[in-house]
């Protein structure tokens, strides 16, 4: 698929350069990692903030996790609904043009953060049972 980068009126100069990674949806799960870590950072420090609570809390007590877990479910929604409606005026929609869907913007950032929350959790448990 080719794009028009470049037009003059004056002089029939037009340039036709290839979309790389744009429309056809062939944009890495990593690249869109980062660009949702470069926009969604409130998102990011606020479930931080909870999921090392929880894993400091889940090495002295592990029967706790089930209610971290059930928790975060609990605010996923939550923070979800305040993101959206917080950046439902500033939102420029420079993700459509890189082949991201709204959704998909949105949803990046809860699912690395619960990834990580479990990752963190069992990380977390494990260094308590060697303490113990």
């Amino acid at each position: 698929m080719w794009i028009l980068m470049k037009m003059t009126i004056r002089t029939t100069t037009v340039v036709l350069m290839p979309m790389r990674n744009f429309i056809d949806g062939s944009m890495n799960i990593f690249r869109k990692i980062k660009l949702s870590a470069r926009y969604a950072k409130a998102v990011y420090l606020v479930s931080a903030a909870y999921s090392f609570t929880a894993a400091g809390l889940c090495v002295f007590d592990p029967t706790l996790t089930p209610t971290f877990v059930l928790l975060k479910l609990l605010f996923i929604p939550v923070i979800w609904y305040l993101f959206k409606s917080f950046q439902r005026g500033q939102t420029i929609y420079f993700y459509l043009n890189l082949g991201i869907s709204r959704t998909e913007y949105y949803s990046i950032p809860f699912v690395v953060d619960f990834v990580v929350f479990v990752a963190l959790l069992t990380f977390s448990i494990c260094v308590g049972n060697v303490i113990r």
